[in-house]
């Protein structure tokens, strides 16, 4: 029997309302050289009934019913049994183009050193649709692949990329976290060596009022964020001709200490303000970035007057 050449992994909990238009959207696909691998994440709905029944009808589907463990837990148990060349995860209350595999599919196979490609997304409401483009080109250099992956342009998300499934020999999802996508960006990074833009195929991804991106953040949520931006801090700091790179990425990582401890208090966040103030950058540097004037001050004065001071600051003015 010949191996699928693309595993397509959905991870499946509590969507049964949108369960069947995601798995319809996979099957309608032009291409159909692929193993479609529905993980039922202990879902308390009909969702693993649903998984089974489009199994019987259709020999690519396998079907993995496991004890929830979130998100995480159900992408890594698709990896471990994925047969295929390349891998692709697709968010169950989400759906796909039908156009989303053929023409991306066959890019691949025409250029076999591609480690990743990047889709195109829909931000899809039912009402209002938002689509972000891409203008299809091949990143094959270090700082381009670096520039682009960590730049607030790139969404992040696994269910945009196929990748070659090789990357996930060493790597793994973090179980028991939220915002996982970026936590693993920098394991990601430093396995891709060319990576293209696609401007074939959308991704429609639902906005929904109960999802991560919308909902309140517990104190919980706010040190997974903070995990993943240290993570990925460090990594730009490691990247010694690339100060523009992490100043840009220090940026967002002061805003997100600031939101957190306004939200709750800065002491419950202390050891991430004690490890970002520990990196060195000078004025010289800042001066010779591309960051607007804004954001010079910005982390001129955080320099200055520490996270601490800025964060009392944001307390008096809000």
């Amino acid at each position: 029997m010949n191996l699928p050449i693309l595993s397509i992994i959905v991870p499946i909990y509590n969507v049964e309302m949108y369960l069947k238009e995601c798995i319809d959207s996979i099957l309608n696909q032009d291409f159909n050289d692929f193993e479609l691998i529905l993980v039922n994440d202990g879902s308390p709905d009909n969702c693993g009934e649903i998984c089974d029944n489009y199994a019987l009808l259709d020999n690519r589907i396998k079907v993995i019913h496991k004890v929830n463990g979130g998100l995480s837990s159900a992408r890594n148990s698709g990896i471990e049994i994925a047969r295929g060349e390349y891998l692709s995860f697709i968010d169950s209350d989400d759906f796909i183009s039908e156009d989303y595999y053929l023409k991306n599919m066959e890019y691949l196979n025409e250029n076999n050193d591609v480690d990743m490609l990047v889709l195109q997304v829909c931000h899809y409401d039912g009402n209002k649709n938002r689509i972000v483009k891409n203008i299809p080109q091949l990143l094959q250099d270090k700082d381009s692949i670096f520039n682009y992956l960590l730049s607030m342009n790139y969404i992040g998300a696994a269910w945009l990329n196929i990748y070659k499934k090789k990357i996930f020999n060493t790597i793994r999802y973090p179980e028991g976290s939220i915002y996982e996508d970026g936590y693993i960006l920098p394991d990601i990074i430093q396995s891709i060596k060319k990576l293209y833009l696609s401007n074939v195929g959308i991704y429609y991804y639902r906005n929904r009022e109960n999802s991560i991106m919308t909902k309140k953040k517990s104190l919980g949520n706010w040190n997974d964020i903070l995990k993943t931006h240290k993570k990925q801090l460090d990594f730009c700091y490691s990247l010694n001709d690339n100060k523009q790179l992490f100043l840009e990425k220090y940026i967002v990582c002061h805003l997100a200490i600031i939101y957190a401890s306004l939200e709750f208090s800065s002491a419950d966040f202390n050891e991430f303000i004690v490890k970002f103030e520990n990196y060195d950058y000078t004025l010289s540097h800042l001066l010779r970035s591309k960051m607007s004037s804004r954001n010079i001050v910005k982390l001129y004065l955080l320099k200055k007057l520490g996270f601490k001071n800025i964060i009392t600051l944001y307390k008096i003015l809000k």
